[in-house]
């Protein structure tokens, strides 16, 4: 069997038979295309001599791949095609053997977190109009999501239980059976929180038997899309082009924490890592930062 031949039915039963998208045989056709490319130049054009390949010829076809720019997902995919070609011809019958069925493929790097900048945080918890309850309830979930490193889901579920603003510190349930987790607040935090409840409690004596700090217009609890959505409006009223979401200000805690010296197993602690290994991921960024700003200071560089 020819090798394109094969290639072409190959991608024509992924269509009709697994009704993979367009995008996708799109790609694996060009992933494809270059695999016959190659053994075209390596006199290889029929089925019966691509399925004895060895180990080392498969390499030096990804090594001259990735020499040519392919990251390391497209490379994930390509594979992902090879793999599929040889399976379909052994199924039709016309190869016996599998060559790249136990080709290693290339770990997906989880990607880094983006953390705002102090200058980008400062704006943004600056925006809300504090001559509002609305507003003030906006900045108190600001400063507590960058001071405190919360998850929007404990920012939304929290209640007067939880705070101990004289002491200065916020205690989330960790769930059944789990370790509470005691961590400590800005006095920015404090104070923007006081300022909105004792608003809210002449405002609006109503809503005073309700625990939850942080409340809609018709006083009950904000659900976590309701707190992504006024990150979301005053991001877009500053104009800063980012798609900023509430897990961003937790990101941002962690970084600025480390880059300003602070010991990762404290960190650790305050975000609620189990593990180490999720919190060691902030140290990834603190080096790249370290490095890009070597690169563009240093004389040498």
């Amino acid at each position: 069997m020819n090798i394109k031949e094969l290639i072409d039915q190959y991608l024509s039963s992924l269509e009709k038979e697994r009704n993979l998208s367009l995008q996708t045989i799109r790609g694996y056709r060009n992933d494809l295309n270059f695999f016959e490319q190659w053994l075209t130049k390596n006199n290889i054009t029929e089925i019966s001599k691509a399925e004895v390949l060895t180990t080392s010829q498969i390499r030096s076809f990804w090594a001259q791949r990735r020499k040519g720019g392919l990251c390391a997902s497209s490379m994930r995919r390509g594979q992902s095609a090879l793999r599929g070609l040889f399976k379909f011809a052994i199924k039709r019958g016309f190869a016996n053997k599998n060559p790249v069925e136990l080709m290693d493929s290339p770990k997906a790097q989880r990607p880094l977190p983006k953390a705002l900048s102090q200058d980008d945080v400062n704006m943004l918890i600056n925006s809300p109009n504090s001559s509002s309850l609305l507003g003030l309830r906006d900045k108190a979930i600001l400063e507590l999501l960058y001071g405190s490193g919360l998850r929007v889901s404990e920012v939304s579920n929290l209640t007067s239980d939880n705070l101990n603003l004289e002491s200065q510190i916020v205690t989330i349930r960790e769930g059944k059976g789990g370790k509470d987790r005691v961590i400590p607040l800005t006095p920015a935090s404090c104070r923007a929180i006081s300022l909105y409840t004792n608003n809210r409690f002449s405002e609006k004596p109503e809503w005073r038997e309700e625990k939850h700090i942080f409340l809609n217009h018709s006083g009950t609890p904000l659900t976590t899309r309701s707190i992504a959505r006024l990150i979301d409006k005053y991001s877009r009223r500053l104009a800063m082009m980012m798609n900023i979401t509430p897990h961003q200000f937790r990101h941002s805690f962690a970084t600025h924490l480390l880059n300003n010296g602070a010991d990762i197993r404290a960190v650790q602690e305050m975000l609620g890592h189990a593990s180490l290994s999720t919190t060691q991921i902030y140290t990834r960024i603190s080096k790249e930062k370290l490095m890009q700003t070597y690169r563009n200071c240093h004389p040498r560089a």
